[in-house]
């Protein structure tokens, strides 16, 4: 009998491979504190983190005051044609009627189909991609998108500037919170959604002799407006 087989007959034989493994606890330790869990602390946390790590917060009262931001910022942007999801997954009431009455194109870059190669050739001009988000973790001013239909990976990741618009109540104090808002959910997001992952600000890279440069795999800018 080889070794390999061998050791397969073991771990078929074995019940339970780590009988001395602990269980697993009813309540982990958080990994990060936060004292205060109030939605404006929340906010407040969520802004500090983000800005340490070079992306911008704009924190904004109602839609009126969003569409505003997004108008204000993609002037800034210089923008002419963006990415953007279906913005039944944007929290902004009117924003789209807005941008267009900017006379900025609106792309909305769904690959599925046999047009993939013409739609990644229209978005390559891009100049911003505008989103939703999930959900945010104040302690480490992440972003956490789930991707499917309407809302895929493309907007987050293409332009070089990404705007995510999310709710005041979006945010969350850690990513362990949004894991148990899934647990509690049976996985329902984990296994309708295409992917998931988590942004925190712009996309950075350390080359060989440690300089960090910005955008290289991603938007070197991010920014997030906040609606209370």
């Amino acid at each position: 009998m080889s070794s390999r087989d061998q050791i397969l007959n073991k771990l078929r034989a074995a019940r339970q491979p780590f009988e001395d493994a602990p269980p697993r606890p009813a309540k982990y330790l958080d990994v990060t504190l936060l004292d205060d869990t109030s939605r404006d602390a929340l906010i407040e946390r969520f802004s500090a983190e983000l800005t340490r790590l070079m992306g911008e917060p704009f924190i904004v009262e109602g839609d009126e005051a969003a569409c505003d931001c997004v108008l204000t910022l993609l002037k800034q942007h210089e923008a002419k044609r963006i990415l953007a999801w279906d913005f039944a997954h944007i929290p902004v009431k009117g924003l789209k009627d807005a941008i267009k009455s900017a006379g900025i194109e609106i792309h909305h870059p769904e690959t599925h189909d046999e047009f993939r190669a013409e739609i990644l050739d229209a978005a390559e001009g891009a100049q911003v991609g505008i989103t939703g988000a999930d959900y945010a973790a104040a302690a480490t001013g992440t972003l956490i998108f789930t991707t499917g239909a309407g809302k895929g990976r493309i907007p987050t990741v293409l332009a070089p500037v990404h705007i995510a618009i999310i709710n005041a109540d979006q945010v969350l104090p850690r990513i362990e919170d949004w894991v148990a808002k899934n647990r509690a959910d049976n996985m329902g997001n984990f296994s309708s959604a295409a992917n998931f992952c988590f942004v925190s600000g712009p996309s950075r890279t350390g080359d060989i002799e440690m300089e960090l440069i910005l955008g290289v795999h991603g938007p070197g800018k991010v920014q997030v407006i906040i609606k209370k």
